[in-house]
């Protein structure tokens, strides 16, 4: 019987936060169901240096390895899959997330990895590894690209994306050490005011609604898609009867595409009776697009609220409305300031990001933006555009030999708190000066 072992990666070691990982635990728990048996090494809640990932893998013996991370963990997955390599040097590597299914050629020609799963990995990874616990030839199998017997990588056709994510088997998280990361869980606790929290992350949706062209996901090519509400309630009273659940971190790119659906889902947390607090990532025109009355986003805004909404993680990006164009936002600022307006209303805190860095981004636009925050009474949360792949602007790096050796680029590249790559023409110091600037003197007025 072939040895399988899942490996959890850390994208920040020995973090005081924490959260349940909800790519690889969903696909695990898809095999599961599917009857196929697998080892776990969880190397974010242990926080397991390199040397001790290294000695697990020196003393443990696998047919089969997998592991996935985003695009930005890319350096860090050629080492894992080279130290795999060294130590089980018969072993088959299957690496997924978007770190391999976004650049599956480069990934697989610059990696030690056999096999690459692209988009959706449920039923790609399960076919996989059924046929490869029997020597069967994976050739055939969509969603996937791996290494020949030559060396050369194939690509195979994308698998569909499943229409109905309630016939995906629910979150089974008896796999991880749930306390460990229960007692991580402080990045709720302000907001709960010192009560104890024990957060779970619950997956709504899957995708996005809009093609922004910074912004980076596993689902791109796939439809948005969402959860019908009593199922999302089903697994939510499963959480708090099973593992004492009290906060539920929706774990979406975009929680709620539309005000009805978002209605809906209130309606049915508060038909449910279950008591818990949440929070969720929606659009600016959730609640600010006047296409809605004022008082039906407010009426619903309260639904929120009354369900235990918190709060909700929502970008302005830029107040410029060229950059938003080239961002292919089709929002306008005022949305921003009209949903701001409406969640201050009924209590809920709006957890705003902005994005630096376009090419056209200049010192009065990077002003422009901080004087829109300063209207809304917000601070943000701010990063740089950091072109990643399968994105509009990564493709426009590539195009303007901003990006001309992509390997090189993608072991480089960090977080978007990181400037990795200046397209602007304002040299580096200047562009991270003036938003020092900006941010100081926001503080400064909001206090």
């Amino acid at each position: 019987m072939k040895k399988i072992l899942f490996i959890n990666p850390s994208l920040r070691l020995h973090s005081e936060t924490k959260f349940l990982p909800v790519g690889i635990a969903s696909v695990m728990s898809f095999l599961d169901a599917e009857g196929l048996e697998f080892d776990l090494l969880d190397i974010d809640i242990n926080d397991m240096e390199d040397n001790a990932v290294e000695d697990f893998l020196e003393n443990r013996r696998y047919d089969i390895i997998l592991s996935g991370s985003i695009v930005t963990h890319y350096k860090w997955m050629k080492w894992l899959t080279t130290k795999i390599r060294q130590y089980n040097p018969n072993s088959i590597i299957v690496i997924g997330n978007s770190v391999a299914g976004s650049v599956p050629e480069l990934f697989l020609k610059n990696s030690k990895a056999n096999i690459a799963i692209i988009g959706e990995g449920e039923l790609s990874t399960a076919e996989v590894l059924k046929r490869l616990v029997k020597d069967e030839d994976i050739g055939s199998i969509q969603g996937i690209a791996f290494k020949n017997k030559n060396g050369r990588v194939i690509i195979n056709d994308r698998r569909q994306a499943i229409k109905k994510l309630d016939e995906f088997p629910m979150i089974n998280w008896n796999f991880f050490e749930t306390e460990k990361y229960f007692k991580k869980s402080y990045a709720a606790a302000k907001a709960l005011k010192g009560k104890q929290v024990r957060v779970m992350p619950v997956v709504t949706a899957r995708g996005c609604a809009f093609r922004c062209t910074f912004c980076h996901f596993v689902f791109w090519n796939d439809p948005y898609r969402y959860r019908s509400p009593s199922n999302i309630v089903a697994e939510i009273r499963r959480n708090i009867e099973n593992y004492g659940c009290n906060y539920i971190s929706f774990w979406d790119d975009l929680s709620f595409a539309s005000l009805p659906q978002a209605e809906r889902f209130a309606d049915a947390i508060i038909e449910s009776g279950l008591k818990f607090f949440w929070s969720a990532a929606v659009r600016v025109d959730l609640f600010g697009n006047p296409k809605h009355e004022y008082s039906r986003r407010l009426a619903v805004a309260q639904k929120f609220k009354e369900a235990g909404c918190l709060s909700l993680g929502f970008s302005l990006e830029s107040a410029n409305k060229e950059i938003l164009k080239l961002m292919n936002k089709r929002i306008e600022a005022q949305y921003f300031l009209d949903q701001v307006k409406i969640l201050d209303q009924v209590g809920i805190t709006s957890m705003i990001s902005v994005v630096f860095g376009y090419p056209i981004e200049t010192q009065e636009t990077i002003k422009e933006t901080f004087d829109m925050c300063l209207t809304a009474g917000v601070y943000p949360s701010m990063g740089y555009l950091l072109p990643l792949p399968a994105t509009g602007m990564y493709d426009y790096a590539i195009k303007n030999n901003f990006i001309t050796d992509e390997d090189k680029y993608l072991d480089s590249i960090t977080e978007r708190q990181d400037l990795c790559l200046n397209m602007t023409k304002m040299p580096d110091d200047k562009v991270r000066e003036f938003i020092a600037e900006g941010a100081e003197e926001l503080n400064a007025k909001l206090k």
